[in-house]
């Protein structure tokens, strides 16, 4: 589900999460049904009152465009909001190879609420997406 250059990212936040982040509020769920088809990682961000980020969402690339991400997404958001959380945070790249993705989180009701200029990189913007929760 990941490209070589982020699998580390998505080894060291596992091993964050195992590690004792769930302790911290972390929160993981996988959807393995049929096998490893999608996961979705989120976590609270302190100080801001109940406000979360959803830090990975995957989706395995045969698997995609089958609804499997907007259901996993939509477990993460009943999640937070039977927990009585308020906003869903999603950073993301503006690049074009994160149109699909933009569309995406856009398709599912959320906002585009900022856009950090050369964030990432020169000529790649940091994209935040909101979602009121409540």
């Amino acid at each position: 589900m990941f490209t070589e250059d982020e699998a580390p990212f998505v080894a060291e936040m596992m091993s964050e999460y195992f590690g004792g982040a769930a302790d911290e509020g972390h929160r993981c769920l996988v959807d393995d049904t049929d096998g490893l088809r999608g996961v979705a990682y989120y976590r609270p961000k302190p100080p801001a009152d109940r406000v979360w980020d959803l830090t990975m969402i995957a989706v395995r690339p045969e698997r995609q465009g089958a609804g499997l991400g907007t259901a996993l997404l939509r477990r993460v958001e009943d999640d937070l909001r039977a927990d009585g959380q308020r906003l869903l945070l999603v950073d993301t790249s503006g690049t074009a190879q994160y149109d699909r993705t933009r569309a995406f989180y856009a398709g599912c009701g959320y906002d585009e609420e900022a856009r950090v200029r050369d964030y990432w990189t020169t000529g790649d913007d940091l994209v935040v997406f909101r979602k009121a929760l409540a």
